[in-house]
């Protein structure tokens, strides 16, 4: 699962980088990068509300707050984003061009550090899930369930890599290095997640104690997905030129195609209690 989540992750990078080396910027491929950034918001979406807010909602009361903490949090970045910007206009009315050029070289160090905040963001809470994911895969006791749920996960996690890897990669092309380690980190979460769900599996830990620890994880997560997957994925994409019927039928695509795999694991899962 590993290898496969790696492959998947790391070849929207590649697919930059060869793009961004040869100088290619035609229409076609940034017109392709929008509708795979569309499907991977599609992929998000259903990820949230199939996945994610199902399991919370049968935990806990009050995981709204958690949902909106988590959201809030995001949106301060944003804000700040908006006042740097409304700062760096302000400066751009001075008549003096020793000021603008000032201005204008904040306000892009200023968009670098808020990217890579967004994407460092948006990654953790993608590997909170991931990481939940494989906790869901050690505890099975059964080798029938661990089967059919490693099958299941392996491709679903090869969808969301590809989805992960893509905005990474987008929002840090000319940081390689800042998107190759955060694209390995959310790789090696869900591997991690079922080391120590086998851990807890043959511990002494009180179920209330793990069930709480993880409606936190998995509130403050759904949080940070639906403000990156509405506010910085969807929302970029539908503000620029290119065609939104065409980006509508992606973002339907990418939630098809994890509603799909949603009720493949039910089959499988109704197949064993049976």
């Amino acid at each position: 699962m590993l290898i496969a989540t790696l492959l998947a992750g790391f070849a929207p990078l590649k697919v930059l980088t060869v793009v961004k080396n040869n100088g290619v910027q035609s229409r076609m491929i940034q017109r392709i990068l929008s509708l795979l950034s569309c499907f991977a918001g599609g992929v998000f979406l259903a990820t949230c509300f199939l996945d994610v807010i199902p399991h919370v909602k049968a935990s806990e009361a009050h995981e709204e707050r958690l949902n909106a903490f988590g959201c809030s949090e995001c949106e301060c970045d944003g804000r700040d984003k908006i006042q740097t910007k409304n700062c760096g206009d302000g400066m751009d009315s001075i008549a003096y061009g020793q000021l603008r050029k000032v201005s204008s070289i904040a306000e892009s160090l200023n968009k670098a550090e808020t990217t890579t905040l967004q994407s460092i963001t948006f990654a953790a809470a993608m590997s909170f899930h991931s990481i939940l994911e494989g906790l869901a895969l050690g505890v099975q006791d059964s080798t029938t369930g661990i089967m059919s749920l490693f099958i299941s996960l392996m491709i679903h996690k090869g969808i969301e890599a590809f989805s992960v890897g893509l905005q990474i990669s987008k929002s840090n092309s000319r940081r390689l290095k800042v998107a190759a380690i955060t694209i390995l980190i959310y790789s090696l979460m869900t591997p991690v997640g079922s080391i120590i769900g086998m851990c807890i599996q043959n511990s002494n830990l009180q179920s209330v104690l793990k069930e709480g620890l993880v409606t936190v994880l998995e509130a403050l997560a759904v949080g940070t997905f639906i403000y990156v997957t509405f506010f910085e994925v969807l929302a970029a994409e539908r503000a620029n030129e290119f065609s939104n019927i065409m980006q509508l039928i992606a973002i339907i695509i990418g939630f098809s195609v994890v509603a799909l795999f949603q009720l493949l694991e039910l089959f499988v899962m109704s197949v064993q209690q049976h």
